[in-house]
């Protein structure tokens, strides 16, 4: 699944977190899925302040101040699902951590994506045959190391 943004530029507002403290973070540069829980609770945190403050609103701060503040909301809820995913890709990586630096890296990925495009465009019934298939011709390498079928 790609991004729902392009990685090409920072832009801030899309996917570049404002901090409640001022700072800025690229979600491409959060690090670990601990480090991506406190940008989402920051992100959560400043969506119910703003919220607060649109709800407590006595018109006093006038129209533009208002506009300005549900753009702010919707910036921030539409770089919540992209925070998320970010997150979620980082504990799958820090579930199953690469094995070193070895040459098979890249090639895996590979196979990996291809297989997950495949399972994307195939009908499920077309994908399952085909995985039967490959279980088939190569028997050996769809079973783990206690013998069972993967």
């Amino acid at each position: 699944m790609s991004a729902p943004f392009s990685t090409d530029r920072l832009i801030r507002g899309v996917n570049v977190v404002i901090l409640s403290d001022g700072r800025e973070i690229s979600i491409e540069a959060i690090a670990t899925a601990a480090q991506g829980q406190q940008v989402l609770d920051d992100l959560d945190g400043a969506i119910l302040g703003i919220e607060d403050q649109l709800a407590h609103d006595d018109r006093r701060n006038g129209p533009a101040w208002r506009k300005r503040a549900e753009m702010a909301l919707k910036k921030k809820r539409r770089q919540r699902p992209a925070l998320q995913q970010r997150i979620a890709e980082l504990r799958r990586a820090e579930r199953h951590p690469s094995i070193g630096g070895t040459a098979r890296e890249p090639k895996e990925a590979r196979r990996k994506a291809f297989i997950d495009a495949a399972e994307e465009l195939l009908p499920h019934e077309t994908f399952v045959e085909v995985w039967a298939r490959a279980a088939e011709r190569e028997p050996s390498v769809f079973t783990d190391a206690g013998g069972g079928a993967t």
